[in-house]
């Protein structure tokens, strides 16, 4: 009789505690899908969402989703790149972009105009 009442006890533990865990996942889920939206829409913020760009031998405005290869692009200071730009021009001393949205870096990295050499053949190089 002693045993049938610890199986009766068992019985309502094992399933309360599996509703547990599930309620405790659900909950993480739920604040780590939050934290994912939130570093999203951070990035998004990041983004330029027009450029500078020669079109017609006129600098004019357009939206950075409007670019395409072989467009000029003029970025002056604590503008935001609008896309994987090469550097033909630079017009001060120095010239150093933030990627910490593309490699998770936090020092700003110089650039420079130097041309790529014969074994840079990929678009990245």
């Amino acid at each position: 009789m002693l045993d049938d009442g610890d199986e009766g006890i068992a019985g309502f533990v094992e399933p309360f505690v599996i509703l547990l865990i599930l309620a405790l996942n659900a909950i993480v889920a739920v604040y780590m899908d939050s934290n994912a939206d939130n570093a999203l829409e951070a990035l998004k913020n990041m983004q330029a969402l027009e450029a500078k760009t020669m079109r017609d031998g006129a600098w004019t405005n357009v939206a950075a989703t409007e670019l395409v290869p072989g467009d000029v692009v003029e970025v002056n200071q604590g503008d935001c790149v609008p896309a994987d730009l090469r550097v033909a021009k630079v017009q001060s001393i120095v010239l150093q972009a933030g990627q910490s949205a593309l490699t998770g870096e936090s020092v700003s990295v110089m650039k420079t105009t130097k041309t790529l050499g014969d074994d840079a053949k990929m678009i990245q190089d």
